[in-house]
């Protein structure tokens, strides 16, 4: 008699997933009402911006939380600049096809509402809109709806929201005067922040920013260690989180009326866009973003002790991301900017080797070895709008808690003074100040530069 064979439903499951023929668009049109942006509501209808509270109710009860999130980028989300150039240029360019997509997340109380407008070259909307992602976007959303999109991931705002008098958080036992409480698993886990950070070209299907996927593919995943953990605490416990690859405890009390709490998430959700809050004038969350930059990277240079006038001398620079729990960089790859900038000198300050400088406007030399990815549209010709984008030509960014090595190599001068100087910095721009001056025009400011880490070595002359 022959054994009977079964196989797992989980398994029949991951093959009927592993091999589904993707949505069309028509599908995709049908299950989210709000597409391209994958965000819906309970009832699949609009709902009235007037539904959404504002934060400053909620600063009432929440004045350290509110102080926290006012000036973050979740607040600046709708007024960001470089954003709202970018969003305009492809409302122009895909005749509005890009309105509902970036609004999902920046802008979600105006596309859950259909208040949003564009109008003599400017989105106009309601001032709960342009709150932004605020204290009620987050805590009226009641599920994702992952498992339902084109990836079977969270993506492009796949959240369901429900506003009204129940506010959703991570803990069991809320209780407040002003609204009704419940517990939400989902906040507590990063894939919370997956539906926002985890971007796709709605069409194609191309990862234009995975943030999620990198962090849940590393050892910061296998350790427990959620989003939550390093980009709603303080920036020294997001620091130690990376150190010990333990999650953090932070004792604080989110509420005045509430009790103490052994753990409190703070609301600043600070990451490395250190240009954004600068532009606004935010010099708190400028800081915090400046702080954790500098905390991500560590560089080691590796010289030889002594050199001879005339030989070649080579250097080899590791630079290891120790203190992200997702690539460096990440987000928006195609646009962020980190790269190496080495600069070898003699004793009398004669430069006889550099790799990575800027030039006049701001450009980085050629030479320069730079971590980010380089996206190209259908015709293969390179671009930085997500809208055109079907693939990388390369993606070169530092996995957590890995590494890259760069090997340089010159040739020492005969009139070169002893010892010569090696100056290895690690740098940073959110975006290139080209990409600033073509979305921002002649008010485009220069671009503000974080140096992460530095490292000097010497090399004797015999």
């Amino acid at each position: 008699m022959k054994k009977s064979i079964i196989v797992p439903t989980v398994c029949i499951l991951f093959i009927m997933v592993a091999f589904a023929a993707p949505y069309a668009e028509e599908t995709l049109k049908d299950k989210f009402p709000f597409y391209p942006s994958l965000i819906t509501t309970e009832s699949g209808k609009p709902v009235k911006p007037s539904d959404f509270e504002s934060p400053d109710i909620c600063m009432g009860c929440h004045p350290e939380i509110y102080a926290q999130w006012k000036g973050s980028m979740h607040a600046s989300a709708f007024v960001d600049p470089v954003f709202q150039a970018l969003w305009k240029l492809g409302e122009t360019e895909t005749k509005g096809f890009t309105k509902q997509l970036c609004g999902g997340c920046h802008a979600a109380v105006g596309v859950v509402s259909n208040d949003i407008v564009f109008k003599d070259g400017e989105f106009q909307a309601s001032d709960i809109v342009k709150e932004g992602v605020h204290c009620d976007v987050c805590h009226t959303v009641k599920a994702s709806t992952f498992l339902e999109t084109p990836t079977y991931e969270p993506q492009n705002a796949s959240i369901i929201v429900a506003p009204g008098d129940v506010k959703r958080g991570p803990y069991k036992d809320s209780e407040s005067p002003q609204h009704d409480t419940a517990y939400s698993e989902l906040h507590t886990q990063s894939k919370f922040c997956a539906n926002c950070h985890h971007v796709f070209h709605p069409v194609t299907n191309f990862h234009i920013e995975r943030t999620y996927d990198e962090w849940k593919y590393s050892v910061y995943a296998q350790a427990g260690i959620q989003c939550q953990d390093c980009h709603m605490m303080p920036v020294e416990k997001a620091i130690e989180a990376a150190r010990t690859m333990k999650r953090p405890q932070n004792p604080g009390k989110p509420s005045i009326m509430g009790p103490d709490r052994d753990n409190m998430f703070t609301h600043e959700f600070v990451g490395a866009n250190f240009t954004v809050p600068t532009l606004l004038g935010h010099k708190k969350h400028a800081g915090i973003a400046e702080e954790r930059l500098k905390s991500a990277a560590a560089l080691d240079v590796q010289a030889p002790q002594t050199g001879k006038r005339g030989d070649m001398v080579t250097l080899v620079v590791k630079v290891t991301n120790v203190g992200a729990g997702h690539n460096l960089p990440t987000s928006l790859t195609e646009v962020r900017q980190m790269w190496l900038d080495v600069q070898v000198k003699d004793a009398k300050g004669k430069e006889i080797f550099r790799s990575g400088s800027l030039d006049a406007e701001g450009n980085i030399a050629q030479d320069a070895r730079i971590y980010n990815a380089y996206a190209v549209d259908k015709e293969g010709h390179h671009t930085v709008k997500p809208w055109e984008m079907v693939r990388f030509e390369y993606n070169k960014t530092i996995p957590p808690k890995g590494s890259a090595v760069e090997n340089y190599s010159f040739v020492v001068p005969q009139d070169s003074q002893s010892p010569l100087t090696v100056k290895t910095v690690l740098r940073y721009r959110s975006y290139p100040q080209a990409v600033a001056n073509l979305l921002l025009g002649k008010d485009a400011p220069t671009l503000p530069i974080v140096d992460m880490v530095a490292k000097d070595v010497t090399v004797k002359l015999n």
